[in-house]
């Protein structure tokens, strides 16, 4: 009986040890598993096919298949596919969508913060505005989006904006006076520009073609690459070299797509998205004075006369702002240092 008693307890451990082995193999296998997962991304953003911004899902398409031996692959919708940016906000809360570059202007209608991009006249020129990207506040401008269920992964500009209008050229204060002008939206891009007489209007990219050429708008403001991809110098008369906003998207992320992925996965897809930003910034910077060159052939370029008055026209709109928003001030201060 004795005997019979120390073999049960002998086999038990034998089970014991058994069953706790084939866990782990379960869980190595489960691992091993994870780590082979396959993906086929969605992501969506409002511009055309040859615009600098599907150029730049192209390249990280090719950079997470490349990286991922093939796991990772994404499909792209331009042009405003899966519907507009409200729209695609909605599709990555849920799931639906797993990235988009969600203009700023729309964002900070969200995120009020983000609304110290849209400052008028804040930067001097498109360096300026990739450098301000690397100032503390518009890292903390990016965490904001959690508050959503998304993710602010990066940054990602499209050069800085200057109007084309259809008629004679806004080359001071005093002709801007009664203007219909279509912006992407931001308060205080709109309030700037109504404060000088204009009659602001927001509007989203692919309305603008034929809103400029029925009348709707007298001009827009935009920078070089859709004047080129969407054709806008076809309806245009005078491109003024204004240089008025930074205008820029935000890498977003559907926040339980992205945090689902194991660590080494996303691991993955954070480093090519570090270098499909960097590739496309380089692409900007090159490709602004190269689209300027192309634009000066097609369409009448000019100066402001005077740009030191619209600029102290700008400061009240800081000080508003500043006043409103303590991150606002601070991404106005760090970028004027």
């Amino acid at each position: 009986m004795k005997k019979a008693k120390i073999l049960l307890v002998m086999i038990s451990m034998l089970l014991v040890v058994i069953l706790g082995a084939c866990s782990d193999n379960k869980k190595e296998a489960s691992t091993s598993g994870d780590e082979g997962k396959t993906y086929e991304f969605k992501f969506s953003n409002v511009t055309a096919p040859t615009h600098i911004w599907n150029r730049f899902g192209e390249k990280l398409a090719e950079e997470l298949e490349t990286r991922s031996d093939g796991r990772m692959k994404m499909e792209i919708f331009p042009s405003a596919q899966l519907g507009p940016e409200a729209d695609m906000v909605q599709q990555l809360q849920n799931g639906s969508l797993d990235f988009a570059l969600i203009t700023v202007p729309y964002m900070s209608t969200r995120f009020p913060a983000l609304d110290g991009w849209n400052m008028p006249f804040l930067f001097e020129d498109l360096e300026a505005s990739l450098a301000a990207q690397n100032t503390k506040p518009a890292k903390e401008m990016l965490g904001l989006l959690e508050e959503q269920g998304l993710l602010g992964m990066d940054y990602f500009f499209a050069a800085n904006h200057n109007l084309l209008v259809k008629g004679d050229p806004i080359q001071n204060l005093a002709e801007v006076d009664g203007r219909k002008l279509r912006f992407t939206g931001g308060a205080s891009v709109l309030d700037y520009w109504k404060g000088l007489g204009a009659s602001p209007i927001a509007m989203g990219l692919p309305e603008v073609y034929n809103a400029l050429q029925t009348g709707v708008i007298d001009g827009v403001s935009v920078d070089t690459n859709p004047m080129l991809s969407e054709k806008y110098y076809e309806i245009g008369k005078n491109y003024v070299l204004t240089n008025h906003m930074a205008f820029g998207g935000v890498f977003t992320a559907s926040k339980k797509n992205y945090e689902s992925m194991p660590e080494e996965d996303q691991k993955i897809f954070d480093e090519a998205l570090a270098a499909a930003v960097e590739w496309g910034e380089a692409e900007l910077v090159a490709g602004e004075k190269e689209n300027l060159k192309k634009l000066e052939g097609l369409i009448n370029v000019v100066e402001l006369d005077n740009r030191k008055e619209f600029i102290q026209e700008a400061q009240k709109i800081y000080d508003k702002y500043s006043s409103d928003n303590e991150l606002i001030k601070e991404f106005i201060e760090a970028v004027q240092k």
